[in-house]
């Protein structure tokens, strides 16, 4: 299931506050949402973070434009020396912002949910005309910017014309994912795996050995077990112990399908980073793998090892039980796999399936 690595990359939630609040968000963000991350613990934990390994960090929310320090966080971050993705919804960013968010950024990440209408109605009345706008103006001065669709139910049959859309504007990545039953997103909104796999058939069809700027990539629910696929380390977090998220309250989970439970490794405002990271007792709980014995006795169980452990506690209470999304000669994958549908490669990290 993945030896042990270096740490790599941080989601660092800087605040809880957002000046959207989309329907599908697994944070529950929105502005009314007090919580931000202080500058000088942020501080110490980016130094922790590099001490041990990481090289990326992307400063995300809530909306992180929202706090009056954010390009301060940027620049201390690049200063560090990491690869620093800002994550925002660019509804609003100050002209007076964009020199140093090109200058302390190494990448913008943000979210287009549809073409116009539907982008309104999932986040917010013209939000798509103001993010549009944005990515524009970041693109035109040579940032570079990806952008993630949280495809659901409601947006489902314009993703192909939205892929098309944003391809034509030069986007340097794009990534769909599902909607996740976390936060404010409920299982009705979800797609079924079906659906899912028909997209990524469909998309895959279309742009497979494409030579196109725009690498499509897409998270998996399932695999069948016979696709041709290059793996580009794609072990589950919880082994590799390659990835931190730290949300705004300083909780600390090394998975984000985790971080509404009560299983912290530990708070950044009351003990280092660098301490929780190596030396946390909660450690013992995700060591735990999926051990159901109708797994074992599974044709898939080579490639699967039962599915994702996060929704496995989510839905069934148990890390140790299969994950409850099996069906019959379909396995579930980890929602943090992504897939290039141009090259067909696969890895739990977006940046190994992305030219950078």
């Amino acid at each position: 299931m993945g030896a042990r690595e270096i740490l790599e990359e941080i989601d660092l939630n800087i605040t809880n506050r957002c000046n959207i609040g989309c329907s599908h968000c697994i944070f529950s963000a929105g502005p009314d949402k007090g919580d931000d991350l202080p500058i000088g613990i942020i501080e110490k934990l980016l130094v922790d973070g590099r001490k041990l390994g990481a090289q990326e960090v992307h400063v995300s929310g809530g909306e992180p434009t929202v706090r009056s320090d954010y390009l301060a966080i940027l620049q201390m971050a690049h200063d560090l020396g990491f690869f620093v993705r800002l994550q925002t919804n660019l509804f609003s960013l100050p002209a007076e912002d964009t020199s140093v968010v090109l200058k302390y950024s190494d990448e913008v990440l943000t979210s287009i949910d549809g073409l116009e209408e539907t982008h309104d109605l999932i986040r917010k009345p013209d939000s798509f005309r103001k993010t549009m706008a944005n990515i524009q103006r970041l693109t035109e001065a040579g940032k570079r910017v990806v952008v993630v669709t949280a495809v659901q139910k409601r947006n489902l049959e314009n993703i192909p014309q939205l892929v098309d859309f944003l391809i034509k504007r030069n986007i340097n990545a794009h990534f769909l994912f599902s909607v996740t039953p976390l936060g404010r997103a409920k299982t009705e909104d979800v797609v079924s795996p079906e659906q899912w796999e028909q997209l990524i058939a469909r998309l895959h069809d279309k742009y497979k050995g494409e030579t196109i700027k725009t690498d499509v990539v897409c998270e998996l629910h399932h695999l069948r077990g016979n696709e041709e696929i290059g793996f580009r380390k794609s072990d589950c977090r919880l082994y590799t112990r390659n990835h931190a998220l730290v949300l705004p309250t300083g909780e600390v989970f090394p998975c984000s399908m985790f971080a509404s439970t009560n299983k912290s490794l530990g708070n950044v405002n009351s003990k280092p980073f660098d301490i929780i990271w190596e030396k946390s007792p909660v450690w013992e709980f995700y060591s735990n793998k999926i051990s159901d014995l109708d797994c074992q006795k599974c044709k898939l169980w080579r490639l699967c090892k039962g599915g994702c452990p996060g929704y496995s506690y989510i839905l069934t209470g148990s890390i140790e039980k299969k994950d409850p999304r099996c069906q019959p000669d379909l396995y579930p994958v980890c929602p943090s796999w992504k897939l290039n549908v141009q090259d067909s490669t696969l890895s739990c990290s977006t940046w190994r399936v992305m030219k950078r």
